[in-house]
């Protein structure tokens, strides 16, 4: 797979995952794609919990092409995983919305299903 071909498959990987978190979930999109020296985030929502409190929740979305042996979960090693932790401490110097808890999760394509691993590495 060339990198055009991953570049495509990640951006529609991500907007299919956007849509999939705003129909499953009771959520407000607030960012896709935050950027900061430390690293990305893929999507960032404000999610409506069953409690009546907001959530904010930082979502990486992995997609495994067909050519790919690992799969999405496990492509998350401890080095992209601290990427995210600095990233997300990073947007939560700037946030100044009304979530009073955070976590952050996967949402993994495997060409055919999502899967979902919710409030992972926070």
């Amino acid at each position: 797979m060339t990198v055009q071909e991953r570049h495509k498959l990640g951006r529609e990987s991500e907007a299919k995952a956007a849509e999939w978190f705003l129909t499953e979930k009771r959520a407000t999109l607030l960012s896709k794609n935050y950027r900061t020296k430390f690293g990305e985030i893929d999507l960032i929502f404000e999610e409506l919990l069953s409690t009546g409190q907001l959530e904010l929740v930082f979502v990486e979305v992995r997609a495994k092409s067909p050519s790919n042996w690992m799969e999405g979960p496990q492509s998350v090693d401890p080095w992209k995983q601290q990427r995210l932790k600095n990233t997300a401490a990073q947007y939560l110097t700037k946030y100044r919305g009304p979530a009073k808890s955070l976590r952050l999760d996967l949402l993994a394509w495997d060409g055919k299903h999502w899967t979902y691993l919710p409030n992972l590495w926070i």
